[in-house]
């Protein structure tokens, strides 16, 4: 036994000396790989005639896009498609879906409009396109789900919605417009859906499907049941934003942000949240949620059913969940990307930190673990400068936004090398 640990600790200091090789040649340490990035957002069109009529009507203003989420398909070619999204905070965003191309242009590659231009609501005047796409989720059906606020800036034009495509054919499979009594106009916004498929293939047929969305602004849980189409909201002090973590620090730079119900993942037994304002996690079993007529007396019912898991040292955006269970993050102040596993208690103890470059990983706001055809995962990461965004500081010849990627398998084998300063030359095993 002491031969073993003498190993493991001889192992983690080989590991510890850096993000390339090691002496003689030892394995490479795993770290996250900046795929693509931009200064400022390229929007391509289908004609040069519908790029003059999208600026005429005041719909490309380049300067302000801001990319939220990435999504990664592997496709049967070998190649991989990759989705973005660009909510409209402001005006002036020709589309808010979108593949990234393999075309440079001067700020870093061009954008194209999924799944076509037509489908984008440039003015809120049409509620059957897409008015504003918060985040999406690819399931193991090959089918994408689009969560629309139907929000431009601050002005409810549509009901919020979500949207199923079929990745084969690019087109859409299902619409569901929320009801009114899920949301409160032009106050509730929601931003992340995160899906479970109860019936997955090959013996599946994709039908029992939940999707639990966030409403980030009016503090709540939507439930939607995709087999009897009905949808339900639940609503718990935990999805508040702690007052104490409205200001956050990204690099040096601080700005003020109370936003509530935040990031969302499922082990298939509980739902894992955090609101952004909010250095705490939470859970709350899934079977309390899937069950509508556990909330006909109204959403703030079962608050017995959440619970708090614990805290960590910052505030942390986006998060993902692998196929092991470990749940990845980056905190706030100081940068880190940090992984536990959900068999673990919610402490520093059971965290492990990955080796990353804090300037390329800033506010996270998209991450997503996925698949690839031969069976092994992925995390993959949308960066921006949030904290410049908010403070008006934002420079179109440095680089803000970013699209990275990170293999797992060495999470994922069991062992990994933590650095946090409490666990120098520790291995954290998942479990």
């Amino acid at each position: 036994m002491d031969r073993l640990r003498i190993l493991l600790i001889a192992f983690s200091l080989t590991v510890a000396q850096g993000y390339g090789l090691g002496p003689g040649g030892s394995r490479p340490v795993r770290t996250v790989e900046t795929l693509t990035q931009w200064g400022q957002l390229e929007f391509g069109f289908p004609t040069a005639q519908d790029r003059e009529n999208a600026q005429s009507a005041g719909n490309l203003v380049p300067e302000n896009g801001t990319p939220i989420d990435v999504q990664a398909q592997y496709l049967a070619n070998g190649k991989i498609r990759v989705f973005t999204t660009i909510p409209r905070f402001v005006t002036g965003i020709p589309y808010t879906l979108a593949t990234v191309s393999e075309t440079q242009a001067r700020n870093g590659p061009l954008l194209q409009p999924y799944p076509n231009y037509s489908w984008h609501n440039g003015n809120g005047e049409n509620c059957d396109k897409i008015t504003s796409a918060f985040r999406v989720a690819i399931t193991e059906c090959n089918q994408m789900w689009v969560i629309d606020s139907g929000i431009i800036g601050t002005t409810q034009h549509c009901p919020p919605q979500l949207l199923q495509f079929d990745l084969s054919t690019d087109r859409l499979l299902h619409r569901y417009r929320f009801p009114n009594d899920t949301y409160i106009p032009s106050g509730s916004l929601f931003i992340t859906p995160n899906v479970l498929v109860q019936d997955p293939p090959p013996r599946g047929s994709c039908s029992r499907t939940m999707i639990y969305v966030a409403d980030v602004s009016y503090h709540g849980l939507v439930v939607y049941n995709h087999q009897t189409q009905t949808s339900w909201r639940a609503e718990n002090r935990y999805m508040y934003p702690d007052p104490d973590y409205g200001q956050h620090t990204i690099a040096g730079e601080s700005f003020y942000l109370m936003d509530g119900m935040f990031a969302l993942n499922n082990d298939k037994r509980n739902l894992y949240f955090h609101p952004l304002a909010s250095a705490s996690e939470y859970a709350v079993p899934l079977s309390a949620l899937n069950r509508q007529e556990n909330w006909a007396s109204g959403p703030e019912a079962l608050p017995e059913e959440f619970r708090l898991l614990g805290r960590r040292r910052s505030e942390c955006a986006a998060s993902a969940i692998d196929g092991r269970n470990n749940v990845y993050c980056v905190t706030f102040n100081p940068i880190k990307l940090f992984v536990w596993n959900v068999n673990t208690p919610y402490n520093s103890r059971s965290f492990g930190n990955l080796p990353a470059k804090s300037d390329e990983l800033q506010f996270v706001s998209g991450m997503k673990v996925v698949r690839t055809p031969d069976g092994q995962e992925e995390l993959w990461l949308l960066s921006n400068r949030f904290q410049k965004i908010s403070a008006g500081t934002l420079k179109s010849d440095e680089v803000n936004f970013r699209i990275l990627r990170r293999k797992l398998d060495d999470v994922q084998g069991g062992v990994f090398f933590s650095n946090d300063d409490d666990l120098s030359n520790r291995l954290v095993f998942t479990k």
